[in-house]
């Protein structure tokens, strides 16, 4: 979601930002990098461990919850390409899962703000017990969409979401933006959604179950 779908990784940034600075904390870009990605309970930790524990990682997320769903129901900027491609899958019939590692009230006021309902289904953390980086997350999206998981296409940012995509077992598509990832078995990179569509997808995904022997 953000990130990948959603261009709301300035509006994380500028509401951690200004959080911090409330509790005396400079918050740097070295800190955004390193909690790229979630999940928001990890974040909320290195936030007060910076914060020498004056606020605790249940208030700090709170905080977080509350200020990112109020801004992130409101109209957000999609990622390049992003809108176009998914009404695309839409109408091919394909199904399509929101994955995220921001919880359930932040990723319903995301879906609530969307004009469209581009999604059959959506997993937030604190829907399963374990969420990114482990697979837990993707692997439950698949059973909700009664798809197997060696079938499916993921498509994510953050090394974290990737590390996760990857585990499950899925095919994965990365379009980074702040870190560089390598290409590798079953890991496809690439810069934006313009760059593709879904025929090059099938022919990728095709090539490598032929090299993986499936």
């Amino acid at each position: 979601m953000d990130g990948l779908f959603l261009d709301s990784e300035p509006q994380w940034h500028e509401a951690e930002t200004l959080m911090m600075k409330e509790n005396g904390y400079d918050w740097q870009p070295e800190d955004q990098l390193h909690c790229l990605g979630g999940p928001l309970s990890r974040v909320a930790e290195y936030m007060s461990a910076c914060l020498q524990e004056r606020k605790s990682p249940k208030e700090l997320e709170a905080m977080i919850i509350a200020e990112m769903t109020q801004r992130l129901s409101k109209k957000v900027p999609l990622m390049p390409g992003a809108l176009n491609f998914s009404k695309i899958v839409n109408k091919s019939g394909i199904k399509q899962g929101l994955v995220s590692a921001s919880p359930r009230p932040i990723v319903d006021g995301v879906l609530l703000g969307m004009s469209e309902k581009y999604f059959d289904i959506s997993v937030a953390a604190g829907d399963i017990e374990r969420t990114k980086p482990f697979p837990d997350p993707y692997l439950h999206a698949a059973k909700l969409l009664n798809v197997d998981i060696s079938e499916c296409l993921i498509f994510e940012d953050s090394p974290t979401g990737i590390a996760a995509a990857v585990a499950s077992g899925a095919f994965v598509v990365a379009v980074p933006h702040y870190v560089k990832i390598e290409e590798a078995p079953r890991l496809k990179v690439i810069s934006s959604f313009e760059e593709i569509d879904l025929s090059n997808l099938e022919k990728w995904f095709e090539t490598n179950q032929r090299e993986l022997g499936r």
